[in-house]
């Protein structure tokens, strides 16, 4: 689900209205959402490394924006249209000629999938959507995210998913694989440009990084929806993770906890057994972004001077 869903006035406490004249923070944050639209369009693809050959003149990047935010709005979809715009800022980085898909793990009802899908009709790109159409898989033990009572939550069919897709986005960009991830992931093949993980659980991004990160090219991108929780984050930046399974240093995360910088009014923090987002502490704050790696960025510190040597140079984005 989106981190800033809104919250309701009626659970601020009453320190917080005023008598014959009340605001309500949800209100406020969806007039403001309205409002920045053209200035987050402007700021976001005001990108001078997207591909000249994808024609993306300011007519088109600001229709690309205004469609996104429409069907964000329809659907109320659990990602934000900002974070899809920073995605397609990304992925119109890559030229034409690139061989390489979009992937999406985790679609829900499919709003994401429509926005995603929209930018990849641009690009002339493949999204290729993994869920299980099932809902949240049980718990496995050791998950800190996971749920025994969230079996099955944000379940909707394959059916549904599509129908959403063909009435918002463009069904024919879409590949959609049904099954769990553990199942499903092994058997991808083909280059990956860009990959969307909204999966939740602990284990589900275990299965995503493992099967997916070898397929990225060189300057492919992970974004995650799930950016707010640092210890979920965390796989990111974790050397004995990294070592393990790919023997190299962690790539790290860009917006670990607050989200990337796209106009939104959000510094946390986030509470691991309270809401995500809004509420009664913090009513005006909305979190409506993205955290996203590359494959060829590093998290790793290497510098020690009190050793006196410098170990673990490794080149990468300074």
């Amino acid at each position: 689900m989106e981190a800033g869903s809104a919250g309701s006035w009626t659970d601020l406490p009453k320190s917080r209205r005023r008598r014959g004249f009340s605001i309500d923070p949800a209100r406020v944050a969806r007039w403001l959402d309205t409002i920045s639209l053209p200035f987050v369009i402007f700021f976001v693809l005001s990108d001078r490394a997207i591909h000249p050959a994808y024609g993306m003149s300011w007519y088109r990047k600001f229709r690309l924006g205004w469609r996104l935010f429409r069907i964000n709005r329809a659907m109320r979809a659990g990602t934000s249209w900002r974070a899809v715009l920073v995605m397609a800022s990304k992925l119109l980085q890559f030229p034409p000629g690139q061989r390489g898909v979009v992937v999406e793990c985790g679609c829900w009802r499919g709003g994401a999938t429509a926005m995603l899908s929209v930018v990849c009709d641009i690009a002339d790109r493949q999204l290729i959507v993994y869920d299980s159409f099932e809902g949240l898989p049980e718990a496995c033990p050791g998950d800190e995210m996971a749920v025994p009572s969230a079996t099955g939550l944000f379940r909707a069919s394959l059916l549904e998913v599509r129908a959403n897709v063909r009435k918002y986005g463009e069904v024919n960009r879409c590949t959609f694989v049904k099954g769990w991830f553990e199942d499903t992931l092994p058997g991808h093949e083909g280059e990956i440009l860009l990959a969307y993980l909204d999966v939740d659980y602990q284990k589900s991004l275990h299965d995503c990084v493992t099967n997916l990160w070898p397929w990225l090219v060189d300057t492919g991108y992970v974004f995650l929806d799930e950016y707010l929780v640092l210890s979920y984050c965390g796989l990111f930046w974790s050397e004995r993770w990294w070592q393990t399974h790919f023997d190299r240093q962690p790539p790290g995360l860009i917006g670990a906890g607050t989200g990337v910088g796209v106009g939104q009014f959000w510094v946390g923090p986030y509470q691991r057994h309270g809401r995500i987002g809004s509420s009664a502490q913090r009513p005006w704050q909305r979190a409506h972004s993205t955290g996203y790696t590359r494959k060829d960025f590093s998290g790793y510190w290497g510098f020690y001077p009190d050793t006196g040597t410098e170990s673990g140079q490794v080149s990468g984005q300074k």
